[in-house]
């Protein structure tokens, strides 16, 4: 790529260097380290804006000045391109008559001066820009370059104009609907609990009439999986695994010849029995069972588990499938979340390349668990160094609280309630959530201190302890043998 003889920029012929050198641009002055124009002759460098910017231009979105190329911002400007408000960088143009200033981006893309979008508004929209408004899509007024109709005095955001309609947030149970206003009241945001001007467009739910929520709330990173769900049936956003067959009674996909019944309350020689699920033992947990056989044990929750959708980590469509019989102990294939290696059931990607737990797996948010009653938990990637509140360790996915300081990482989020030990073969061990405490706890497995403030096993009638890791071991979610 070159740039021709007698140009605006140079007198001679620039030609783009096709590697990385370190130079100092002729124009701005600054130095960089990318691809530069050079010239030959006279052995000197350019920043591509620079090489290929002129010295005046005539702006679309500015018509009643010329813009003037500048390499040096002026101090009585706030150093933000007006129209997309990114800082301004080694050049762009400007007018000093009106304080009106553009990066290169914005200067060789200006928007269009009308739009026709009949979702947004009946009406065509004129761009107008330096004007201070409140956008009537949002109820901000962080922009100054609106659209306008003139006729109904609207005003609107160019970044509101594509806003998704119909969307599925991780701080709600049920899909929300963009609407251009709500009904007359009080109301606040589901996300950052401040107020929402009902005058303003919002997302409300058909569901909860009284759940809103501000528009860059509702499609912020994080909130918004990134799906517009407008046309999409909301069928099958989950597909279930199993079919009602009458009142407490189910066909499930992973034991198709038989039906099962529900039980709701565990007797004495339920309690070892596995689900074949999460491979954990049922204890006193409502489950169904096979009329005919005793090859297919599940907990309630687990048979109700669907068989495909989308999940809270990868943002991506999961199936359901069933244990692999065919691998052996040494061969199982890790969770990718929490990286245990783990039998029963599985969630595993469209494109087969992630593998989850059922545990892992049907995690969604919000989250709820008893350790933290108030307030709920959302997933959080962090580069930050976070502790976990239940085991102390770092952790970089979490589980954290948006009210409070509370965190807890994948693992401990699925630990068991209750389990059993042979050190206290007559009583169940429950999990301790840890507090301040003058007193001293030993584990009663590796006799060593435990801490009282972090999450711990105990037995409430033989008054002892047990570190986690002590009492479940590193194999905790792969097939237990059966006790007698």
């Amino acid at each position: 790529m070159t740039i021709g003889e007698g140009s605006e920029t140079h007198a001679h012929l620039l030609s783009l260097v096709p590697k990385m050198i370190t130079f100092t641009c002729h124009l701005c002055g600054l130095p960089d380290d990318r691809f530069p124009y050079a010239c030959n002759l006279c052995d000197l460098s350019f920043h591509k804006d620079c090489g290929e910017s002129t010295p005046e231009i005539n702006y679309s979105c500015h018509p009643k000045h010329l813009l003037k190329r500048f390499t040096r911002v002026p101090s009585y400007t706030d150093r933000k391109c007006c129209m997309c408000r990114n800082e301004l960088r080694n050049v762009f143009y400007h007018c000093s008559i009106c304080n009106f200033s553009v990066d290169v981006d914005c200067a060789n893309n200006p928007p269009p001066f009308t739009l026709v979008h009949p979702k947004i508004h009946e009406h065509s929209l004129i761009l107008m820009t330096q004007r201070n408004f409140v956008c009537n899509a949002c109820g901000m007024d962080d922009d100054p370059n609106p659209y306008v109709c003139p006729q109904c005095n609207f005003m609107i955001h160019r970044n509101c104009i594509d806003i998704p309609r119909v969307i599925k947030i991780n701080r709600h149970a049920h899909r929300i609907f963009y609407n251009h206003c709500l009904d007359a009241g009080d109301w606040k945001c589901g996300v950052c609990h401040k107020e929402v001007i009902w005058t303003c467009g919002a997302y409300s739910c058909s569901t909860c009439h009284d759940f809103s929520i501000h528009l860059r709330c509702a499609t912020r990173f994080g909130i918004w999986d990134g799906i517009d769900l407008e046309g999409i049936s909301e069928n099958i956003l989950e597909i279930k695994s199993y079919e009602v067959i009458e009142e407490g009674v189910i066909k499930h996909f992973s034991h198709e010849d038989h039906r099962l019944k529900l039980k709701e309350e565990s007797g004495a020689n339920d309690e070892y029995i596995l689900c074949k699920a999460c491979n954990y033992p049922i204890i006193s947990s409502p489950f169904y069972k096979c009329e005919e056989c005793d090859d297919c044990i599940l907990h309630k929750k687990c048979a109700y588990l669907p068989k495909k959708k989308i999940d809270s980590f990868y943002k991506m469509w999961f199936t359901l499938t069933t244990e692999r019989e065919d691998l052996d102990y040494f061969n199982q294939f890790p969770c990718s979340i929490c990286h245990n290696l783990f039998g029963g059931f599985r969630y595993v990607s469209d494109n087969g390349l992630i593998t989850l737990d059922v545990r892992c797996g049907s995690i969604s948010e919000p989250f709820v668990h008893e350790s933290h009653p108030h307030h709920s938990l959302y997933i959080n990637y962090s580069t930050k160094d976070i502790f976990c509140n239940a085991c102390g360790d770092k952790k970089t996915m979490i589980l954290s609280c948006e009210e409070c300081e509370f965190v807890l990482d994948i693992n401990c989020s699925n630990l068991p309630k209750l389990v059993k030990h042979k050190n206290d073969k007559e009583h169940f061990l429950s999990l301790c959530y840890g507090g301040k405490t003058s007193e001293q706890y030993w584990c009663d497995i590796c006799e060593e201190k435990v801490n009282p403030e972090k999450w711990f096993y105990s037995c409430n009638h033989c008054d002892i302890s047990f570190h986690i890791n002590c009492t479940l071991g590193d194999f905790i979610w792969m097939k237990q043998q059966k006790k007698v």
